[in-house]
């Protein structure tokens, strides 16, 4: 008698995805055992569309479909929160991702195994990473070989954390997964205890949701962890879906998700004991009992009230943190985050001929805390194409920066226009 495979229910929440159709297909040819592969699809939609039309799978019982009109839905968390409340039953895993993927063969096996692992060594795992990438008009050329985690950027000033990908380096001498800092939105796996366990708060509009998890996970008592292997793949942003996708809609529809953002942050610092708000209900959403937020500082190496970081998680060293007992050396131990959107437009620097442009960040006193300037192609596009200049800036200091100044230079007259703004 055969053995009875291990289920897998795959979580693909997709807004007018043309990648919704060609994910499923690659993950059931891909799998060893595709018989086990369940699919819970929170599929938002457009009748215009026709690319994510699933109707091929509705007659298939390994299939759970929730069709929502794209004017109905309500963001990515809520439409992840529909699949882990409606659509997950009684499958033994389930593998959280986006709808635009591709997958390395045996990939279901292989999660098992690392999972299994990790269990029989007393754990209580997920399985997260932001995904290497895949090109949907150039694949499997266009994938990156290797596997990625997720590292610490800056905090944010409405106090949530800027995360993004890095290599995982080392991962050619693993034999099993690193500790993480980290979830990912697009990709984690665990036992489907934790998708029943840790709900996603339908507060969240998008930004936020994936310090969100980490935190009521980490101190619900789940481990955390990067696979340390090429299993899946992931593509951000593209070109097909411009102009489509749910910021875009509802912008177009006059939906004000700027305040849906503002307030699922509220929450988001409500959570982490950065702001006091009666009027916030975590019910349901909150911090877990097995581990304190506290026990989370230290085990990451962040500060969430002083929005500071230490300089062991800055080098992308993989957790726990040195642990250090004393509070006030611990208090000790940090670097602050400082995070500025640069903005600098056209008109107020209209030559034809700057060197460059400086970006500096002075204290109080006037002395420059951090410096940049801006050359190359993008003072080009700046001069020439009228293109502004907009990025973020973000650097640890333990001197708050109070203004910024932009300050052009040419060769034939030196420093010229100067613009400072206080901060």
């Amino acid at each position: 008698m055969a053995k009875k495979q291990p289920t897998i229910l795959v979580h693909l929440p997709s807004y007018r995805d043309p990648e919704l159709v060609p994910t499923i297909k690659d993950a059931l040819a891909q799998a060893k055992y595709p018989k086990r592969i369940h699919f819970g699809i929170c599929r938002q939609y457009n009748p215009e569309d026709q690319f994510d039309n699933v109707d091929e799978f509705r007659g298939d019982k390994r299939f759970h479909i929730m069709d929502v009109l794209y004017t109905e839905a309500q963001g990515l968390p809520w439409a992840r929160a529909q699949i882990n409340e409606k659509l997950l039953t009684n499958q033994d895993y389930i593998l959280q991702l986006d709808s635009h993927h591709r997958f390395a063969k045996d990939w279901d096996e292989t999660l098992i195994e690392m999972h299994s692992g990790l269990e029989a060594q007393g754990y209580k795992p997920i399985l997260g990473a932001y995904l290497p990438l895949y090109t949907p008009f150039n694949d499997p050329e266009g994938r990156t070989m290797e596997p990625w985690q997720q590292t610490f950027a800056c905090f944010y000033p409405h106090g949530t954390i800027f995360i993004r990908p890095g290599l995982l380096h080392g991962w050619q001498d693993m034999t099993e997964p690193p500790m993480s800092r980290f979830l990912s939105g697009h990709f984690c796996f665990a036992r489907s205890e934790w998708a029943k366990e840790i709900k996603h708060d339908t507060d969240i509009y998008f930004s936020g949701e994936e310090l969100n998890l980490t935190v009521r996970s980490y101190t619900h008592g789940y481990d955390l962890f990067h696979p340390h292997k090429l299993v899946v793949w992931h593509s951000t942003m593209r070109e097909e879906r411009s102009g489509m996708l749910k910021w875009d809609d509802d912008y177009k529809l006059g939906v004000d998700w700027f305040q849906k953002q503002d307030y699922a942050r509220k929450k988001i610092r409500v959570l982490l004991r950065t702001e006091e708000d009666p009027t916030i209900d975590l019910t349901g959403y909150d911090l877990g009992t097995v581990r304190t937020l506290r026990d989370f500082e230290k085990y990451a190496g962040f500060h969430f009230k002083r929005k500071a970081v230490q300089k062991y998680t800055l080098d992308n060293n993989y957790p726990p943190n040195p642990y250090i007992a004393d509070d006030e050396l611990w208090e000790q131990s940090f670097m602050g985050s400082f995070y500025h959107l640069v903005t600098i437009y056209p008109h107020d620097f209209p030559r034809k001929n700057y060197k460059h442009i400086l970006v500096a960040f002075d204290d109080a006193t006037g002395k420059a805390v951090n410096h940049k300037y801006i050359t190359g192609q993008e003072l080009e596009n700046f001069m020439h194409k009228g293109q502004q200049i907009h990025y973020e800036e973000f650097f640890l200091t333990d001197v708050k920066p109070t203004r910024v100044v932009f300050w052009g230079f040419t060769e034939e007259e030196g420093w010229v226009e100067r613009i400072e703004n206080k901060i």
